[in-house]
């Protein structure tokens, strides 16, 4: 299964797979064989309906299980990311901390721990960076699978033909 960050969405539906674009990309991630792979974690959901436009209409379109909901497994998980992110030990800067412990990123990778699921994101690792705490380095120190979207939509067979 493969958990999407909210960037893999975002940046789609701004960019190179907007809706006036290449609307059958969204219809192609919605149909059945697919959605049965690809999911997200509320947190997302509720940072995509804090916009507008067509990603929130296909957002609310999602069928309730596509949107995971916090667990006791997932909530056990988020406490050994808080304390890794928050250990002295790595350097991170207060400021990094707080948002990864207030975003949607602890709860997607907490997920993914827990489901043994791929995370999807745009971001790339930066093992040295303080100021900011990014998916692929936490995702790399709980052993926890991450890639771009491009490699999924590749994995999941996706073909764009006219």
């Amino acid at each position: 299964m493969y958990l999407f960050d909210a960037n893999a969405f975002m940046d789609a539906s701004r960019r190179y797979y907007a809706n006036d674009i290449a609307p059958g990309f969204w219809t192609w991630l919605g149909a059945p064989r697919i959605a049965a792979r690809v999911a997200s974690v509320t947190a997302v959901r509720d940072e995509i309906m804090s916009g507008k436009g067509h990603l929130v209409d296909w957002a609310r379109q999602r069928p309730p299980s596509f949107w995971i909901d916090d667990n006791s497994a997932s909530l056990e998980a988020m406490r050994s990311l808080a304390a890794w992110a928050a250990d002295p030990s790595r350097g991170f800067h207060q400021s990094a901390v707080d948002e990864f412990l207030g975003a949607a990123d602890i709860r997607l990778i907490a997920h993914a721990l827990t489901l043994q699921a791929t995370v999807v994101t745009h971001e790339q690792p930066a093992p040295e960076a303080k100021r900011r705490i990014k998916i692929p380095d936490v995702c790399r120190a709980f052993d926890v699978g991450w890639t771009d979207p491009f490699s999924t939509f590749r994995d999941l067979g996706m073909q764009l033909v006219a």
